[in-house]
């Protein structure tokens, strides 16, 4: 009798050991887990986060949503990227624990930590019936991660060790850090405003962007070109170092302001920047878009300055070269007369095409002033080249004088545009034309 006891307890003992062994080596993935979360997060009305990287709100508003986050000196409320909101969700529905542990034999989900997890998410949801979502996780020292449930609290779930960090996130990872919210495209009016420097404001027109500040630029017309570049450079402007705790910075006064106005938008978009106490390095923006202030070093800043020179139409010569029918050019004490044919452009009884012209008279349209010009001719210049353009009736359509100058930067010469004031400007047209009509032309170039 004592021998079959001992075998049927053998045998018991043995069908716990196999019983215990098959749980612990069974594929984590054939548990059962579809009660870790058994609702939609459809109608989510607010998500709350108390995590190691901070405490916020996640609190969706009739057209998007926003964070509030708690600090030590203030409460900040945010902006916050939907898709970013979006994705959290999904990620809270996919989450998959490997195995579910019932029962709590060792004490419930506290012997787990879960009295006190490191991470607690409460999503509360649209109507009063719909009751709030309690989320608690945390890690042991081997970083297994644990998660419990307000649906299901009889449970406590195993979960893969990147959830912690990839449900732990700071606030600032939902921010929209965007300076400028606007449209490139409906800009209607754009201001630069320095304590010290260029001061300027454009209107757009059907014909482009026009000065109304300052004065002695209103009415002229800026460079459609500069200012499109300038606006696309505003739209990528992000806040990469978001200030959450009060910094001192002198506020009385920005050191830069730059205005957009979007349509007929009265209010404009606006960003100001403040030089940061004991930092001449830094400087704190303040974007109207933006409710988090920001920091950004003053290399950066100063690539945001454009001067009313920079984005100022500087073309020189307006002309279309369609109805240029003879280009006259008097270099040294040579006289040339170009005119167009059927197949190409001719000197005076010539034979033979003269190649460029149409890319010389393209260029012409093309200079630009490279600094301010002047009424008067420094005493320095000397004239080199004198062009003229002609209609086919002969009529004079613009004039044009080149003159050299040692004073001026290498690679400028000065351009007189038919009576008018002293251009700065790029001397590449002018050795060019030079090279086409020698000063003591050769072969059977004719005067």
């Amino acid at each position: 009798m004592k021998y079959v006891m001992s075998l049927i307890t053998l045998v018991l003992l043995a069908s716990l050991a196999g019983g215990i062994y098959w749980y612990k080596s069974l594929d984590k993935k054939s548990f059962d887990n579809t009660r870790w979360l058994s609702r939609s997060f459809d109608g989510t009305r607010s998500i709350h986060v108390q995590a190691a990287k901070g405490t916020y709100m996640l609190k969706a508003l009739t057209d998007g949503w926003e964070a509030q986050v708690p600090g030590a000196s203030w409460n900040i409320t945010a902006r916050v990227l939907p898709d970013r909101v979006s994705g959290y969700l999904a990620q809270l529905a996919d989450l998959t624990p490997y195995r579910s542990i019932g029962g709590f034999d060792q004490g419930g989900p506290e012997e787990y930590g879960l009295d006190a997890p490191e991470l607690k998410i409460i999503v509360n949801f649209e109507g009063e019936t719909n009751k709030s979502l309690t989320l608690k996780l945390t890690s042991d020292e081997a970083g297994t991660v644990y998660g419990w449930s307000s649906d299901n609290p009889g449970l406590v779930y195993e979960f893969d060790k990147k959830t912690m960090g990839q449900l732990g996130l700071p606030a600032t990872h939902f921010f929209d850090t965007r300076v400028f919210h606007f449209d490139e495209e409906v800009v209607s009016k754009l201001q630069l405003m320095q304590l010290f420097g260029s001061n300027w404001l454009v209107e757009k027109r059907k014909q482009g962007f026009f000065f109304a500040l300052p004065g002695y630029l209103k009415e002229k017309p800026a460079s459609d070109s500069e200012l499109k570049l300038y606006l696309h450079a505003l739209a990528l402007l992000r806040a990469t170092n978001l200030v959450l705790e009060p910094v001192v910075a002198d506020t009385k006064m920005p050191a830069l302001t730059i205005k957009l106005w979007v349509g007929k938008d009265e209010t404009p978009a606006q960003v100001d920047f403040f030089a940061v106490k004991d930092d001449p390095g830094m400087y704190l923006g303040k974007s109207s878009w933006l409710t988090v202030p920001f920091l950004l070093d003053a290399e950066s800043v100063g690539e945001l300055v454009r001067s009313a020179f920079d984005i100022q139409g500087r073309t020189v010569v307006k002309l279309d070269i369609g109805i240029v029918a003879r280009f006259v050019v008097a270099h040294g004490d040579k006289l040339y007369s170009i005119e167009r044919g059927k197949t190409g452009w001719r000197i005076d009884s010539g034979q033979k095409d003269v190649p460029g012209i149409d890319m010389a008279l393209w260029r012409f349209t093309e200079l630009q002033f490279e600094a301010l010009p002047l009424n008067n001719l420094p005493d320095s210049a000397i004239e080199l080249m004198y062009c003229m353009l002609l209609d086919e009736k002969g009529v004079k359509l613009t004039a044009m004088t080149f003159y050299a100058d040692p004073q001026l930067p290498q690679g400028q010469c000065w351009m007189k545009n038919d009576g008018g004031m002293y251009y700065p400007v790029s001397s590449r047209l002018l050795k060019d034309l030079q090279g086409m009509f020698p000063a003591n032309p050769g072969g059977n170039n004719k005067q």
